[in-house]
């Protein structure tokens, strides 16, 4: 086991148990680091956290672009004042850079 919790695993004794860490991997949702002389050379991950990270990765772009519009919005006082009206929540996340 890593410092992270990862689980590290030799290519040669993945590839020797090859069934049953996919299984590990498949059934606990634990992904598996696989390493060369113990250096991390590859992420087995299972299918349902392989999606989520697409997703993400396809989402991340415009989630970017959106926070990046909001901060450059709140420094305008009026929309500021508008904003911490209606939504004081969101008006404070942003005024704290909390995004």
């Amino acid at each position: 086991m890593s410092e992270s919790g990862i689980r590290q695993l030799g290519v040669s004794e993945a590839r020797a148990n090859m069934t049953e860490v996919i299984a590990e991997v498949r059934l606990l949702g634990q992904p598996v680091a696989l390493t060369r002389r113990d250096k991390p050379q590859a992420m087995l991950i299972s299918m349902d956290r392989w999606k989520q990270a697409a997703l993400d990765a396809e989402v991340r772009p415009f989630h970017d672009d959106v926070v990046r519009r909001l901060k450059s919005l709140i420094e305008d006082k009026e929309f500021a004042e508008v904003l911490e009206r209606k939504d004081p929540t969101l008006y404070e996340v942003l005024e704290n850079n909390a995004l």
